[in-house]
């Protein structure tokens, strides 16, 4: 679902997304955040979805979660693609 789509949804069912979030318990700007910013709750995101009654696939899509329901992984893999060669070390530690 699109971004507006599922702000929109919530609006017509529930109403304000800050009374929504509200009523979840949250901070009143956690719905809005959630929505906004991928990776800022799987916790909220799967609230958000069950509250629509839809599957967290259906409503985030393959960005933010698998098929299966289980979350993307937000962390960047660090592992160096290369290495550095000795002779352009000074002294064994990288300059």
């Amino acid at each position: 679902m699109h971004i507006e789509d599922i702000k929109a949804e919530l609006r017509k069912k529930y109403g304000p997304l800050t009374s929504i979030s509200r009523d979840l318990g949250l901070a009143k700007n956690a719905v809005s955040a959630t929505i906004s910013q991928p990776g800022y709750s799987v916790l909220n995101e799967r609230r958000i979805a069950k509250l629509l009654g839809r599957t967290v696939f259906e409503v985030w899509g393959k960005d933010r979660f698998h098929e299966d329901g289980t979350p993307v992984s937000r962390v960047a893999d660090r592992t160096p693609s290369s290495r550095v060669p000795a002779d352009l070390r000074q002294n064994g530690v990288a300059a």
